[in-house]
């Protein structure tokens, strides 16, 4: 049992402007591609909302919105649309539904312009700039704005906030942050101007201070939240200490509350992965809320309660803003409420949410169902059955929570003492720690239901299936590792062992001249555990920090890399590495691998093994390299035997394949199989 205190100060009221917040848990914005035609709201963002508000966070702010049609492209997706009146029904359904699920949470709009980087060939229009100095994610040119312009982006601002109060909009929450045009304007990296919105900080900031004014003064009682940048990370941009100066004018200005996010989407510091520590960020909202009376929310990797709860208590924020936390659960705080935060489903910070929006609709890895809360309905089954789930890795795990929640007898068989499979060893990587969130939450879950009869340390087979004698069966036995045999392996004297092993830490000692074979996310990952493992951990360079023992170059190094003396190269047949991984991740697995001197050879295979040495080919001619290890991390097969041993020999009985068990694939289409399997029977 997880230990949670009694009285949580994160669920105490807090009044932002004239409006009493029930507890301290904001939703911030999250772009979703949830709408249909040109940025309305449909159907689904209103259900995926309606959810949310059900889960009973205190605050749940929607976008962004954006007030003109120049500034509502961002990447290959449009933004929701509020620049015209036509707008406004649908979003009085979408307020209409989440007041009725939870009459005291607030619900605010969240408005937008992505100037710059917002592409011609979604909106029709020419994107505008502040000065002309293109985005490297939209190279088109620019049209600068004027000063009349500026003034009319201005009232677009401001009439559009009018709409989202006729739409029942509790408080309007201006975006100034990852680079778009507020944010372009306040920062001098952007910022060439010079008018009267360029040069110095008060002048930089003067839209934003204006569109705040004219809010206020057409909205005296609709408290006005932005969501600031609290370091814009990028050369020429703004620091912490210009931000803080920022943040007073915007005070005056008459901001009601700040919620601080980290820097630009342009950035090459990792602010949302999972190598971020938890928290990382929270010292930018405290740098603004030392200079500020208003309320401040801390952002940015702060997916656990219990660090959301010492962050409030320690006094560095006000409230918390959780966003993919709450994709993860949309009934988070409600769980704490009710005193049920052991059931929380955590983010795990693997970024599908991101990677994915990018193009198309939302989804969410540890919950299928964001976005589909219409599609995935866990209704009631009509009639009871006894479902067999064979596997206890996430896949079948998840298919035995929803059986169970629609009613059915299960009973789940897993080969392994302890459930997880194959999840269970993704945590070790470095950067995946709180992956074991994927497996303990289901194992937790699972435990929890009565409903479920959990047989560890079994391995089914077809006897066990007629003996339990079930309506229905669901196989998610995953795969096995695929093992080459190379020539010379035996006379080599070369330890060969597979990357699970090693992550498992069951491979047992590794040499010096470590060689990799094989170049997805499993091989890259296994590369820089071996080359981090015994680097400094962060109180051991706290501690050498404060007492100035060594220099801070030499301090990171040592951080970065625990092995400097071992060698350790991938091998990959074709010529990009970690292709399948998720495009905001895989930047910085790359970028972690040149850090700490992994050598990579692509377009080359280990061809044979000699002793002492690693014989690669390539079209360029063989080559040899040193190597007394090889480990193999190139796939695994799916298994599943006994899947078509009950199709074939019990044809009667409906049966289900899931996961790596069909093929090798990411967690997300195995937890959205499970749950799609599972409300069919």
């Amino acid at each position: 049992m997880i230990d949670f205190p009694d009285q949580w100060e994160l669920l105490s009221a807090l009044r932002i402007g004239k409006a009493e917040i029930p507890n301290r848990i904001m939703m911030p914005a999250l772009h979703l591609n949830y709408h249909r035609d040109f940025g309305y709201a449909d159907d689904t963002l209103i259900a995926f909302y309606e959810e949310r508000a059900r889960g009973r966070a205190g605050l749940i702010s929607i976008g962004g919105f954006a007030i003109d049609v120049a500034g509502a492209g961002v990447f290959d997706s449009l933004l929701l649309g509020l620049w015209d009146n036509s707008y406004i029904p649908d979003l009085k359904r979408l307020t209409g539904a989440m007041k009725a699920a939870n009459p005291q949470g607030k619900v605010a709009c969240q408005l937008y312009h992505t100037g710059r980087v917002s592409p011609s060939k979604l909106t029709g229009r020419q994107p505008v700039a502040v000065s002309p100095i293109p985005s490297r994610f939209n190279p088109e040119p620019l049209h600068i704005l004027s000063t009349d312009e500026v003034k009319e982006v201005e009232r677009k601002y401001v009439d559009a906030a009018v709409r989202a109060v006729e739409a029942g909009f509790d408080m309007i929450d201006l975006f100034c942050g990852t680079g778009h045009l507020l944010n372009q304007f306040l920062s001098p990296a952007t910022n060439e101007r010079e008018d009267e919105y360029g040069g110095s900080c008060e002048n930089r900031a003067r839209v934003v201070t204006n569109i705040v004014r004219g809010i206020n003064n057409a909205l005296p009682d609709i408290p006005v939240l932005a969501r600031l940048a609290g370091h814009d990370l990028i050369p020429g941009g703004n620091t912490h200490h210009d931000v803080r100066e920022i943040a007073r004018l915007m005070e005056q200005a008459g901001v009601a509350a700040f919620n601080v996010t980290g820097g630009w989407h342009e950035s090459r510091v990792p602010q949302i992965t999972g190598e971020v520590p938890t928290g990382a960020f929270v010292w930018l909202a405290q740098n603004i809320k030392s200079v500020v009376s208003v309320p401040v929310a801390a952002s940015n990797r702060i997916n656990d309660p219990a660090a959301a709860e010492r962050i409030i208590r320690e006094g560095r924020a006000d409230f918390i803003s959780m966003g993919r936390p709450l994709l993860a659960d949309p009934h988070l705080p409600r769980k704490l409420i009710e005193k049920r935060a052991d059931q929380i489903t955590h983010c795990i910070a693997c970024n599908v949410c991101l990677d994915s929006a990018w193009h198309g609709p939302t989804r969410c890895l540890v919950n299928p169902r964001a976005g589909r809360e219409l599609e995935l309905q866990v209704d009631e089954a009509a009639k009871p059955r006894k479902v067999l789930v064979v596997g206890g890795g996430p896949g079948g795990m998840m298919a035995a929570k929803i059986a169970a929640a629609r009613g059915h007898s299960v009973v789940l068989f897993e080969r392994e003492t302890t459930l997880g499979g194959v999840a269970g060893i993704g945590a070790v990587a470095p950067g995946k720690k709180e992956y074991r969130w994927l497996y303990e939450d289901l194992a937790r879950q699972v435990i929890a239901e009565p409903r479920i009869a959990i047989k560890a340390g079994v391995a089914a087979d077809l006897a066990t299936v007629r003996e339990e004698s079930p309506a229905a069966v669901l196989i998610a036995t995953g795969g096995r590792e695929l093992m080459p045999d190379l020539p010379g392996q035996s006379t080599s004297g070369i330890r060969v062992c597979h990357a699970h092993d090693v992550l498992a830490g069951k491979a047992g000692p590794i040499g010096r001249n470590v060689v990799v074979i094989g170049g997805g996310p499993t091989a890259c990952e296994t590369a820089l555990l071996l080359k981090e493992e015994g680097g400094l951990d962060g109180e051991t360079v706290k501690f050498l920090l404060v007492q100035k023992l060594m220099d801070v170059d030499e301090l990171r190094n040592l951080a970065m890399c625990g092995q400097p003396d071992r060698t350790v190269t991938i091998v990959q047949r074709s010529d990009r590495l970690a292709k399948s991984l998720n495009k905001s991740i895989r930047w910085t697995l790359l970028k972690a691998l040149e850090q700490a001197g992994v050598q990579i050879r692509l377009n080359a295979v280990v061809s044979a093994l000699e002793e002492g040495s690693a014989v690669l080919s390539a079209k360029t001619g063989d080559d040899r390299i040193p190597c007394d290890t090889i480990i193999v991390a190139a796939g695994i097969a799916p298994e599943n035997e006994l899947y078509q041993d009950v199709k074939n020999k019990l044809p009667e009985l409906p049966v289900y394949l899931i996961g790596d068990a069909v093929n090798p694939r990411q967690a997300t289409e195995a937890l959205l199989e499970a749950f799609q399997a599972a409300i069919r029977i």
